[in-house]
């Protein structure tokens, strides 16, 4: 016997060995069997009389361990046979382990492991004994050869005993569903290979209810491109205790794992991913417990493979319901017609779907209720999928009555895949994309630009579009006199002031200002507030110096109030318009300022904007999103929302239909002019 020691420390071995991953440790030792050309491979597991597991054995028909490749391999660590070798040596199978490390994993599950293998030499055949101590890994015992009858078996028999722990659960289904996921693939790859876990043969024909192969394509990554990358995902008949994604350098062989973190409710799945680029990560210890994230690159590619199986599992869950909402449709109560319009309704429907599927499955109210009840709870649930997707659990609850499990399902479907994030962004950009078309029809189109006025259709359109000016601004008020803007100010300030005390301008008349909007920006210091005056003026009219000068009164006049001489706050005064003539383009241009800026004060602002400019950087804002929503406004939408437009301020009681009063004109008091809600709600100052 000779005794061979590995070069390095055993604490340092250890590390290399240790794996929290029972499974894994077990599966190292089938993977040298298939490496060693194994076409039969039994992992048993020896139990006592009561049935508690104190063996694991792991029995092939392989080529065997010869003395020399025994003295080399197990004397080193990291100088495998099988660095330099592409395929296995008579079967030309792709090889699993490279690294010289597996032999190792025992340390995790048993004291001690022992190998008995028998292989052919030109002399005939021979039989080995290796035996390595988990508390001295560095050191392995390796028997003389003993010749042995020429019709012995080639093949390796390792048993790991005594066990460490308790492991009786490796005899259960679960441990034995995440050794199928593990060598599944490998079957498929070589059916000729015969794997049996504790009796039970891997059997993918028997066990995978549906497989897909996603199209290879490389991904662009920091600092690479990984190319080659190949994924398919199998879905399981039975249970699997934990769903992973499997990773391997080449198709069937796996190297390492990790958690699919992919939300698909009713689904028992593996996913594999194969390029060669996972033998680096391998190689660097990477494929365990998200240890791989280190890398940027493997974790751009695993937010690939993520997000991929994500899409793949919606469009699964809608495929599986398709059946079902074909019941609803031909019934009669499935909200929906025709064809999605656009991808906004596409993304809505594909999680309608889904809801329905899981709420008429689960709901038994549902299934017994008449076509006219169907009907209005699955309108219920469209509306407030389409407004408000954070209410949709609610509903399941609410008018399902489903499940507290299934509504969690639900709910994380909605958050991890950002269905709902998706639906209120793209129906919040197409609202806004409309409002900016019907803004551009009103200033810019002849037949608009010379009928409408300040008051009515303009000013009601930017009442309820405050995200022109600013995400934070939201607090309006329409056509509010300069002291009922003072009155606001102070109660946003909670400072105490006089009610209706008169804010007048430097000439002594009273002002009138056509919006309010005011936000509280979050600062270190609380108490600064920031608020916004516009003064809009009719598309068809054309500003100059004297409109300018109107607006620094109203500048002036919030400036001299003595009640905000001390108070933290920030003001900037808009006046928009379509037109301004060259003396008012000349002020606001000037050098080293941004263009539209009036004046620049610490504590205010004033700009000379026009509609273009406005509607220019909104577009900037929204382009990105719309193209990939893929968003489109007609016409007939436009023209139809001018007119709901025009309808809702023509309709109204208590909206003057009178223009705008004309610069000099005697002008109404509106200081006593109510708040104007904004998405039918009262101002209020948020942050």
């Amino acid at each position: 016997m000779v005794v061979l020691t590995l070069k390095a420390k055993n604490d340092h071995l250890q590390r290399v060995a240790s794996t929290r991953d029972n499974i894994k440790a077990i599966a190292e030792y089938v993977w040298n069997a298939l490496d060693a050309d194994a076409t039969e491979i039994s992992v048993d597991l020896d139990r006592t009389s009561l049935g508690g597991i104190v063996a694991i054995v792991i029995r092939d028909n392989g080529s065997g361990i010869s003395q020399s490749r025994a003295e080399h391999d197990f004397e080193s660590l990291g100088e495998s046979w099988k660095l330099h070798a592409a395929r296995t040596t008579k079967r030309g199978r792709a090889i699993h382990g490279k690294e010289g490390q597996g032999r190792l994993r025992f340390y995790s599950l048993a004291q001690n492991a022992r190998w008995t293998s028998v292989y052919e030499t030109n002399e005939g055949r021979f039989q080995i004994k290796i035996e390595i101590d988990a508390n001295h890994l560095q050191n392995s015992s390796v028997s003389e050869p003993t010749s042995v009858p020429a019709n012995e078996p080639t093949g390796t028999v390792v048993e790991l005993s005594p066990l460490k722990n308790t492991f009786d659960w490796l005899g259960g289904e679960d441990a034995r569903s995440e050794f199928d996921s593990t060598f599944a693939p490998y079957i498929l790859q070589y059916p000729d290979v015969k794997i049996v876990y504790d009796q039970h043969a891997v059997d993918p024909d028997k066990t995978i209810e549906h497989s897909y192969q996603f199209p290879s394509q490389p991904i662009i990554c920091p600092g690479r491109t990984v190319k080659d990358l190949t994924l398919r995902v199998i879905e399981w008949k039975s249970h699997v205790a934990e769903r992973k994604i499997y990773f391997g350098g080449e198709a069937g062989v796996v190297l390492g794992s990790l958690p699919a973190s992919v939300t698909a409710p009713d689904f028992s799945f593996s996913a594999y991913a194969y390029t060669p680029f996972f033998n680096e990560i391998a190689k660097a210890h990477l494929l365990e417990f998200d240890g791989g994230l280190a890398d940027p690159a493997f974790a751009r590619v695993l937010e690939y493979i993520r997000d991929t199986l994500g899409d793949y599992f919606r469009a699964r869950k809608a495929e599986r319901s398709g059946e079902l909402i074909q019941e609803l449709k031909d019934a009669g109560v499935y909200p929906y017609e025709g064809d999605p319009r656009d991808e906004i309704e596409r993304h809505e429907r594909q999680v309608f779907d889904i809801a329905t599927h899981a709420a008429v499955s689960y709901s038994k109210d549902f299934k017994k209720a008449d076509n006219p009840l169907k009907k209005i709870a699955l309108g219920l649930l469209k509306e407030a999928l389409k407004n408000n997707p954070e209410s949709v659990t609610r509903i399941l609850k609410a008018v399902f009555n489903l499940p507290k499990v299934r509504q969690d399902e639900f709910s994380q479907l909605l958050e991890r895949t950002e269905l709902g994030n998706i639906i209120s962004a793209s129906s919040l950009v197409a609202n806004r994309i409309v409002a900016l078309e019907v803004l551009r029809e009103i200033v810019f189109e002849p037949k608009h630009r010379n009928t409408i006025k300040e008051r009515g259709e303009l000013d009601a359109l930017i009442r309820d579009n405050t995200w022109i000016f600013g995400e934070g601004f939201h607090l309006t008020m329409a056509e509010a006199g300069l002291t009922k803007i003072m009155d606001r100010v102070s109660d946003e300030l909670a400072l105490k002031r006089k009610r209706g005390a008169k804010v007048r301008k430097p000439d002594g008349r009273i002002g009138r200002i056509d919006s309010f909007l005011g936000r509280v920006v979050p600062r270190e210091n609380a108490n600064l507030h920031e608020y916004l005056l516009i003064e809009l003026k009719r598309p068809s009219l054309e500003i100059g110096r004297k409109e300018v000068d109107q607006l620094e009164d109203y500048v002036n006049a919030i400036l001299a109030q003595p009640d905000f001489i001390n108070t933290s706050t920030q003001w900037h005064f808009f006046l928009v318009t379509t037109k301004y003539d060259d003396v008012v383009g000349q002020r606001i241009t000037q050098e080293n300022r941004p263009a539209g800026l009036f004046i620049d004060k610490p504590n205010h602002r004033v700009w000379v904007k026009s509609w273009a400019e406005l509607i220019r950087e909104c577009d900037a804002r929204l382009r990105f999103v719309q193209e990939k929503l893929r968003i489109e406004v007609s016409t007939e939408e436009i023209q139809e929302r001018i007119a709901r437009l025009k309808a809702s301020v023509l309709k109204s009681p208590d909206q003057p239909q009178s223009d705008h009063r004309r610069m000099g004109e005697p002008s109404f008091d509106f200081d006593n002019a109510a708040p104007v809600s904004v998405n039918g709600q009262q101002p209020q100052t948020g942050s």
